[in-house]
C-alpha cells in the first residue's frame, strides 16, 4: 500500500535530516554496498566516512550551517560525497552545470556567492576564463579541484552534531532560465527525505534494489529519485558519468540493476536503437520517470520487459503524483498518466483565473503541501517570484493538464509551450512524441509561430540522422495519426536544437526564428 501521509511525516520525522538517514542506513547494514562506479562497490559505511571527512574538513574553514559551497562535477562518489558531506554540518551545495561558462557561469556563481567551489580538473578553464575578464568577482577565491583532494583529508570520525531540522536549507538548484534568468531553488532536508521515502516506499525498492543512474547529479531526477532514494530503500545507487543509447542496456548488464530512472526524450533514444538481444535480457524490472505517452508506455513494457512507473515531479516540490507499484500491471486507461496525489500533496486544476475545473478539462496544476518541508524554502534573492508562484496557499507549476475521473494526472504541456490553433489546444509534447517516431528524426521541437488569419499556426523544428525526411511524408504521417488542428503547416530541419545548461530545449529562440528561409511549408508545398 502507498504509504500514507501521518507514515510520512512519522519517515522524516525520526531521521529529521539526510545526515541522519545516511547514518541510519550505516548503524544498520554498514557492509552492504551503497554506490557503484567504474566496476568498484563503496559499502556504506566507507562512504559515510568520506561525508564524515568532508563535513570535518568544512568545519575546520570555518564553515557551517548556512554557508554555501558550489560543485561543478560531473557524476562520481566524490560528488555525492561532496553533497551530503556539506549536509551532514548543514552547509548549503550549490549544484552548477558544468556545461555552464561565460555569462551564465558568472550568473549562477554571483547569485549564489559560495565560500568556495569544488570543480573537475577538466572545468577549471571555465573558471580561469571567467577571470581573465570582467567576471573575475564571481569566481570563489577558494576553488579546489574535485576527486582525492584536500577535503578528503578531514577526520573520518563523524562531526559534531549540528542543529539541522526538515526545515534546514540543503542545496540550490537552479531553473532552466527559458523564459528569463535562471531562478535558485533553495531546498531543504525535508523535501528531499519526502520524495525518497514516497519512491521507494511506493515503487517497493528495498536494500536488494540496484538503481541505474546516468542523469547528471546535479539535477533534481539524480539527486532525489535515484541517490537519495536508494539511501532511503538501503539500496544500491549504481552511477555513471552520461547517458549512452547503444550501451544503456549492456551497462543495466554490468552493473546489476533492477531498476533505473530515466526521462522522456532517454526513453525515446532507446526505442530507436536496433532490436537486440539486450533488449529483455537485461534484468531490470522497473523504469521510474516521465513522460510516456499511452502508445509509447505499452510498446516499451513490451519491447524490453520493465514496469513503467510514472509521476509528477519538479524542482521545486516533492512528488505530488505517482503510479505506486501493484502487483498487477498498470491498466490501459491508466497508462500515460503521472498518477495520483501522494502523502505529500494535494493537487487541483484551475482555469486562467484560478477556478478549480471538472475532472477531464485541461488547466493548470496547482500543488499544496501537506507537510511543510515539502517545497522549497524559497528562489534565493527573488522575493517577487515567490509571490508570483503561488495562488493563495496554491502552487502554480506552470504544466498544463487534466485529472481523470479516478483522480489520475495526465499531464499535457508546459502552459508556455502551448499552443492554439482553430480554437483548439494543441499540446506540444503529444505532437513532439508522435513526430519522434518517425523513421529518420533524432528530435523535434514544436513551437507556435504567427497565423495570417488567427491564433498560431504549427512549425516543426527537426533534427535528423543520416537519412533525412522527406517533409511532405512527415506531413501525411502525421495526418493520418492526429486531428486535423494539429498537424503541422511548416517543417524546418536543422542540425540541432537550442538548448540550455541542463538540456531543455530554448523553444522561445525557435518561436524568435520564426518561418525562416528554407523552411517547408505546407500550404506552398515548397520552402518559404
Amino acid at each position: 500500500m502507498p504509504v500514507t501521509t501521518a507514515e510520512l511525516a512519522r519517515l522524516v520525522g525520526a531521521v529529521r535530516n539526510v545526515r541522519g538517514l545516511l547514518e541510519q542506513r550505516v548503524n544498520e547494514s554498514p557492509d552492504r554496498p551503497y554506490v557503484r562506479f567504474e566496476g568498484r562497490d563503496i559499502s556504506y559505511l566507507e562512504f559515510d566516512k568520506l561525508c564524515n571527512a568532508v563535513a570535518n574538513s568544512l568545519l575546520a574553514r570555518g564553515l557551517g550551517p548556512g554557508s554555501r559551497i558550489a560543485l561543478m562535477m560531473t557524476n562520481s562518489p566524490s560528488m555525492l560525497a561532496f553533497w551530503l558531506g556539506a549536509a551532514k554540518v548543514g552547509v548549503v551545495t550549490v549544484m552548477v552545470n558544468p556545461a555552464s561558462k561565460g555569462d551564465g557561469l558568472a550568473y549562477l556563481l554571483n547569485d549564489s556567492r559560495p565560500a568556495l567551489l569544488v570543480a573537475d580538473a577538466e572545468f577549471v578553464p571555465q573558471l580561469d576564463a571567467l577571470r581573465a575578464d570582467e567576471y573575475a568577482a564571481a569566481v570563489p577565491r577558494t576553488v579546489l579541484v574535485g576527486g582525492n583532494n584536500e577535503l578528503f583529508a578531514g577526520s573520518a570520525a563523524r562531526p559534531p552534531l549540528v542543529d539541522v531540522g526538515p526545515e534546514s536549507p540543503c542545496t540550490i538548484l537552479y531553473t532552466s532560465g527559458t523564459t528569463g534568468p535562471p531562478k535558485g531553488c533553495l531546498l531543504p532536508h525535508g523535501q528531499y527525505l519526502c520524495s525518497a521515502f514516497l519512491l521507494s516506499s511506493n515503487c517497493r525498492f528495498d536494500r536488494d534494489t540496484v538503481m541505474y543512474c546516468c542523469m547528471p547529479l546535479f539535477h533534481i531526477a539524480a539527486q532525489n529519485y535515484s541517490a537519495l532514494t536508494m539511501l532511503a530503500a538501503g539500496g544500491t545507487w549504481a552511477v555513471d558519468a552520461r547517458f549512452s543509447a547503444s550501451r544503456f542496456w549492456q551497462r543495466i548488464v554490468e552493473t546489476g540493476a533492477t531498476a533505473f530512472n530515466f526521462v522522456g526524450a532517454m526513453a525515446m533514444l532507446l526505442w530507436k536503437q536496433p532490436p537486440s538481444e539486450l533488449d529483455r535480457g537485461h534484468g531490470a524490472t522497473v523504469g521510474f520517470g516521465a513522460p510516456l505517452s499511452a502508445e509509447i508506455w505499452a510498446q516499451w513494457e513490451a519491447r524490453f520487459g520493465v514496469r513503467i512507473l510514472q509521476a509528477f515531479g519538479m524542482t521545486e516540490n516533492a512528488l505530488p503524483t505517482l503510479i505506486a507499484y501493484d502487483d498487477a500491471p498498470v491498466p490501459e486507461g491508466r497508462r500515460g498518466s503521472a498518477g495520483r496525489r501522494t502523502a505529500s500533496s494535494e493537487i487541483r486544476i484551475v482555469d486562467d483565473a484560478g477556478v478549480p475545473v471538472e475532472p477531464g478539462v485541461v488547466g493548470e496544476l496547482e500543488t499544496r503541501q501537506l507537510i511543510p518541508w515539502t517545497m522549497m524554502s524559497e528562489y534565493v534573492g527573488r522575493p517577487d517570484a515567490m509571490r508570483e508562484a503561488f495562488h493563495d496557499t496554491w502552487f502554480r507549476t506552470g504544466d498544463l493538464g487534466y485529472l481523470s475521473a479516478d483522480g489520475d494526472l495526465f499531464w499535457v504541456d508546459r502552459k508556455k509551450d502551448a499552443l492554439r490553433r482553430r480554437g483548439e489546444m494543441v499540446s506540444s509534447w503529444e505532437l513532439e512524441t508522435l513526430i519522434g517516431r518517425y523513421p529518420g528524426v533524432l528530435e523535434c521541437a514544436i513551437v507556435g509561430v504567427p497565423s495570417d488569419i488567427t491564433e498560431d499556426e504549427i512549425l516543426a523544428v527537426v533534427v535528423c540522422d543520416e537519412r533525412g525526411i522527406d517533409p511532405a511524408a512527415l506531413i501525411a504521417y502525421c495526418a493520418e495519426r492526429t486531428a486535423r488542428f494539429q498537424v503541422p503547416r511548416y517543417v524546418r530541419i536543422v542540425d540541432e536544437l537550442p538548448r540550455t545548461p541542463t538540456q531543455r530545449i530554448e523553444k522561445y529562440r525557435l518561436r524568435a526564428e520564426g518561418v525562416t528561409p528554407g523552411t517547408w511549408d505546407a500550404l506552398t508545398s515548397e520552402k518559404s
